[in-house]
């Protein structure tokens, strides 16, 4: 794909391995309620926005008891999850290597930006992204296009020059809301048959592929 100019990357699930944080701290928030969420549950909304995942949780209709389990979780996160994640194989040396060949790249995420902004530079994503997008900065998250469109606006790059890779169906559903190309990871929260039914144009079980479906090796 020589076309390509700049990538949109997913974070949880894609570039990071949040999973056990992201139970630790939910269950942490249900834990005072008597209730725990199963690990396999809350897989599948991984990727989701906080207030859907509690939704998802706890049923709608008691938006005051939803706020308050979204700023529990964000403070179990900040003081207890972030210590917890840690990015997945070749991710920091295939941004190094998208980087030197001039491809543009950008975090686009469901998730908030001072999390974001925390966890790159523990991480020490930031040195290797040109941009970081997260849904406290647009109208709208995922599925919805507002996240990818925003990216590419400051990378300023085209949809038909743009990847936009994720693990979810939210990930790819963007992408194509954004009329970008898509990628699909299958080491994440879902698997390789629900991304390739949701549209996504390749599909990669490692993240060192990326750079080689866009730098044709």
């Amino acid at each position: 794909m020589k076309d390509i100019k700049c990538v949109l990357l997913d974070f949880d699930g894609t570039t990071a391995d949040t999973s056990q944080s992201i139970i630790h701290c939910v269950n942490r928030v249900l834990e005072p309620m008597g209730a725990a969420a199963e690990p396999t549950k809350v897989a599948r909304i991984t990727g989701y926005a906080l207030h859907d995942v509690f939704r998802f949780l706890l049923g709608d209709g008691n938006e005051p008891l939803i706020e308050q389990c979204v700023q529990s979780y964000s403070r179990f996160y900040a003081s207890e999850g972030l210590g917890m994640i840690t990015l997945f194989p070749n991710v920091l040396d295939t941004l190094s290597r998208l980087r030197a060949a001039g491809i543009k790249t950008a975090i686009a995420t469901n998730n908030l930006t001072p999390v974001i902004d925390d966890v790159a530079d523990r991480l020490d994503m930031r040195r290797h992204l040109d941009e970081i997008v997260c849904i406290d900065q647009v109208a709208e998250g995922k599925p919805a296009p507002d996240i990818a469109l925003e990216a590419m606006r400051r990378l300023g790059c085209k949809p038909d020059e743009t990847l936009m890779v994720g693990d979810s169906v939210l990930d790819i559903r963007m992408g194509i809301a954004a009329s970008c190309h898509t990628c699909g990871v299958t080491y994440g929260s879902n698997p390789r048959e629900v991304l390739s039914e949701a549209g996504a144009e390749y599909l990669v079980d490692d993240f060192a592929e990326v750079a080689k479906i866009i730098l044709g090796e």
